[in-house]
Parts: C-alpha cells; sequence; structure tokens
C-alpha cells in the first residue's frame, strides 16, 4: 500500500482566469470558440486522423458541437484542459490537452492531434513543448503522463525526442474501436525537463 507524503497541493487555482493564451515558436494555443465547431469537426470526424485516439470519428457537426460543449464543461469543471493549436493565423487547426489533473500529486496526462494537412511541420512537438513549459511552471505539475498505442510510432518518436521516457506496457488497457488495444506509457518529469534544458 502507498503511503502519503507531504500535502503537494496548491491553493491557487490557475486556470481561474480562463484557459491562458500560450504562444510557441510555431503555434498559439488558445481557448476554443463556437466558431471552431468545422474544424474541430475536420479533425475529430476523420477516421484516418483519430485511428490511434481514444474514440472513434465524429458522425456530423452535431456530435461536434457536443465535444466543443465538453471542451467548455471540461475547463469548467477543472477536468479537461484542450487548447486549440493554431498556426499563422487564428484558424484551428489541432489540439492539444492535459487532462486527469491530479492537484494532489501534481500530475496530469497530455493529448494532441493536428489535421492531416498540417502534420510534420514540427507543429505538434511546438504545441506540446508550449504546454509542457506552462504545465511545468506556472501549473505547477511535477509530472506530466502520455499514453500511446505501440503503433503510433510518430507520436513516440514527438515524446521521446522532447524527453519522456518509457515506464512500461500496459496489455489491453483500452476497448476501443471494436477491439482491445495496448498502451505504451511515457513519463516526463520537472527535473527531465530542468536537465536537458
Amino acid at each position: 500500500m502507498r503511503g502519503r507524503g507531504p500535502s503537494l497541493t496548491h491553493d491557487a487555482d490557475p486556470f481561474a482566469g480562463g484557459l491562458p493564451a500560450l504562444d510557441g515558436r510555431r503555434v498559439r494555443l488558445r481557448q476554443p470558440v463556437e466558431a471552431d465547431v468545422p474544424d474541430l469537426f475536420a479533425i475529430f470526424g476523420d477516421a484516418e486522423t483519430l485511428r490511434y485516439w481514444s474514440h472513434g470519428p465524429l458522425a456530423d457537426l452535431a456530435a461536434a458541437r457536443r465535444y466543443y460543449d465538453g471542451i467548455v464543461s471540461g475547463l469548467a469543471d477543472r477536468t479537461l484542459f484542450q487548447w486549440a493549436v493554431t498556426a499563422g493565423d487564428d484558424r484551428l487547426v489541432g489540439t492539444v490537452t492535459l487532462v486527469g489533473w491530479d492537484r494532489a500529486n501534481r500530475r496530469a496526462e497530455i493529448g494532441f492531434v493536428l489535421h492531416p494537412s498540417q502534420q510534420r511541420k514540427g507543429l505538434a512537438t511546438d504545441a506540446v513543448r508550449t504546454v509542457l513549459a506552462w504545465a511545468f511552471g506556472p501549473m505547477g505539475l511535477h509530472r506530466v503522463e502520455a499514453d500511446v498505442e505501440p503503433p503510433n510510432a510518430a507520436s513516440l518518436r514527438l515524446l521521446e525526442r522532447i524527453g519522456f521516457q518509457r515506464e512500461g506496457l500496459f496489455r489491453q488497457r483500452w476497448w476501443t474501436r471494436g477491439r482491445w488495444t495496448d498502451s505504451v506509457m511515457l513519463g516526463l518529469l520537472a527535473d527531465d525537463v530542468g536537465a536537458s534544458g
């Protein structure tokens, strides 16, 4: 049984002013807005883009609107922090997410997705680095985790290039798209980021 260490909770709510806009080298991350619903559908309605995602594609614009509503309510109840990824203009071309915020243990899980037309341009790497800088800074996290399907080589390479370390394989962790899927579990500590510069 796991012992409890000192209380690490932070009283200040880093999201009290809403989801902060964050500027990376190549991307700007902002709060999604209702006008983003068609762009959310272009990403989350595409089966190929979501082949490694935790759910299947959205069926239509109405489903994308409900997805957007979930982003808004997730921020309100502090269970989901999903930024719109924009590059060059204000149009949403992807999202980067922190979920599963455990304030007592100062950890969360990261996820990211880009429209196929925006992949292989370094935007996902910049978006993830930008969120991590904020997560380990103002948000006060000690650890960020990632859960990746083993065949998702591009995401594994991206995370490992940033400094995430593989910590294990969880067999048949998710039932998704009519099959069991494994998870490669990765972790990044605030100290790892400091060590890598």
